[in-house]
């Protein structure tokens, strides 16, 4: 074995010799690529299949129903207050109130969420049970005053019992309307791929402009003096006609647009892919290891001494120098 020095210059191989370097090749696609070619990886993580435009739309139009029921509240909030005598000074109450809910009772709604184990899925029972609260508090909101007129006949606790009820579906619509959006991204992130999350995105940007727009136009309309306002009653009442159509229909049609996996599928997937990766200590492997596959019998040779011995006088050692060598350098010295 000959020790390469300082002086010494190191040469590449020439082409074709046995010596010569090995050639990869490198894959020059873009990362959207390899996002859609992704395979199952360990544990179970797989990025989800390509939703279609129509499933993402579907997905979006509870932003449409959610932002057209804001811009009726913003539009209708301070003339049904002021209709059923609330003081000017617990206006910022109402206001208030939803935010502070939200302060505390975001973070145990999202935890929770993550660990439900419903067959629904994780997100779909929230959106649902928040999606109702939204029904509920408009309600509330824009017929409270004619229910309480109809069960109560007092007129002092008529008045305070409007004024209760009316806030009440206020602060409980804010609160719905507040919290639907956390679940309804995560229902998004988690059902899409990469690049279906970011068409999603804009899916409900532009049916949350489209819906606030549609929800401001129906509040600007006379209503009282139609046919509709006087077939239902009053103008409040048409405006929670359209504003509950719109937000049970397009609910619906969010809840069926992208199936949803439950959550103990998901762990039992987890477990299942975890133990071939590690595999077990029965079948004699490494624990924490992949199992190496073995090679055909036909292509091990049986390690031996005499094996050793044809390597030794194949390829010299420094240990054991070449017999040849060595008797030709005792001829020159002679």
């Amino acid at each position: 074995m000959t020790l390469v020095t300082e002086e010494d210059r190191c040469q590449l191989a020439a082409p074709g010799s046995r010596d010569s370097s090995l050639e990869y090749s490198y894959d020059c696609r873009s990362k959207e690529d390899f996002v859609e070619s992704m395979e199952p990886a360990p544990f179970g993580l797989m990025e989800p299949p390509r939703r279609s435009r129509g499933r993402l739309l579907m997905h979006a139009t509870l932003m449409f129903g959610r932002e057209f029921c804001y811009a009726v509240e913003a539009a209708f909030v301070t003339p049904v207050l002021l209709s059923v005598g609330l003081p000017r000074s617990l206006y910022s109450l109402v206001w208030l109130l939803s935010p502070m809910l939200g302060f505390v009772l975001q973070p145990i709604v999202g935890s929770s969420s993550d660990r439900c184990r419903s067959r629904w899925g994780r997100r779909r029972p929230y959106i649902l049970a928040l999606g109702l609260l939204m029904l509920a508090g408009l309600t509330l909101f824009l017929n409270g005053d004619a229910v309480v007129s109809a069960i109560v006949k007092e007129r002092t606790l008529k008045r305070t019992s409007a004024i209760v009820v009316v806030m009440f579906g206020v602060v409980l619509f804010d609160f719905a309307a507040d919290f639907i959006d956390g679940p309804v991204k995560a229902y998004l992130f988690d059902v899409c791929s990469y690049q279906d999350k970011e068409r999603g995105l804009h899916y409900h940007a532009l049916l949350t402009g489209l819906g606030g727009a549609a929800g401001y136009l129906i509040g600007a309309m006379d209503w009282g003096h139609s046919a509709l306002g006087v077939l239902l009653g009053s103008e409040y009442q048409v405006i929670y006609f359209f504003s509950a159509l719109t937000l049970g229909i397009f609910l619906a049609v969010h809840l069926f647009s992208i199936p949803e996996s439950p959550l103990v599928q998901v762990v039992d997937s987890d477990l299942e892919a975890s133990m071939r990766l590690l595999g077990s200590h029965a079948s004699g492997g490494v624990y924490g290891a992949l199992p190496k596959d073995t090679p055909p019998s036909h292509e091990v040779r049986a390690r031996s001494f005499s094996a050793l011995g044809e390597a030794n006088a194949v390829t010299p050692s420094a240990k054991q120098p070449n017999k040849e060598l060595d008797t030709a350098a005792c001829q020159a010295q002679d």
